[in-house]
Order: structure tokens, then C-alpha cells, then sequence
């Protein structure tokens, strides 16, 4: 009698694990930032000179995705818009000299949101 009684509680809890899984507290936030980002970001120099170009690499999604990317400098901000797969020649002219520039790509795909960063320093 105890053994069934026992493979009865088991198969209670077999049944019920899937139910029971969604009340461990996780929030959405939590597996939303559980899910891995594709996209990868390269620049073909981190130093380059001034009055140089740097080439900006998107990759991770789908060819021909649209994205756009914020340089942000020491005084002004500025926007730029791409294609995955299609390098972007950032023109770099007066930047502050050793003052990091952070390049924040964003990418919609599969009616999600992904943002990557770059960074490069002008010498």
C-alpha cells in the first residue's frame, strides 16, 4: 500500500512540474535578459588617427538587416545607419584625441531589440 501510495505522489509531481515551474519568481526582465545577443560589433582599428576612417562590422543576424548605430564623441552625438554584412566607413575628423567614442549599434530583428558596443579611441 505504501508503494502505491508513493508512486502516486510521483506521479502528482511529474504532472504538476510543468504548472508549478512558472510560479519560481522569475520575471519577465530576468528571461528576457537570459536570452543570448547575435549580433557582434567590430571596428577595423580601436586607435585610429584623426582625419582617418574606421570601418564598422555588423554580423550576427541575417544579411541586409537595417541598423543604426550612435557614435558618441566628447561634445556631439551622431547617428549612422547600416546594413549587416555591408562594412560602414566611419570618417573620423576632428575627435578629441584619447578620448574614448563609444559606438552603440542597434539592431531589429525577429521583433526584438539588440544593442552592441564598440569603442574606439582617436590618436
Amino acid at each position: 500500500m505504501k508503494n502505491k501510495i508513493a508512486l502516486f505522489l510521483m506521479a502528482v509531481l511529474v504532472v504538476l512540474s510543468p504548472v508549478t515551474a512558472g510560479m519560481t519568481g522569475v520575471s519577465s526582465i530576468q528571461a528576457e535578459a537570459a536570452v543570448k545577443n547575435p549580433v557582434k560589433v567590430s571596428l577595423s582599428t580601436t586607435t585610429p588617427k584623426q582625419y582617418s576612417t574606421v570601418k564598422l562590422n555588423v554580423s550576427g543576424v541575417p544579411k541586409n538587416t537595417s541598423y543604426s548605430a550612435v557614435l558618441h564623441y566628447k561634445t556631439t552625438k551622431r547617428t549612422i545607419y547600416g546594413k549587416v554584412g555591408t562594412p560602414y566607413n566611419i570618417k573620423i575628423s576632428s575627435a578629441t584625441k584619447r578620448y574614448k567614442v563609444k559606438v552603440e549599434v542597434t539592431v531589429k530583428y525577429n521583433k526584438k531589440t539588440y544593442k552592441q558596443y564598440a569603442y574606439f579611441t582617436p590618436r
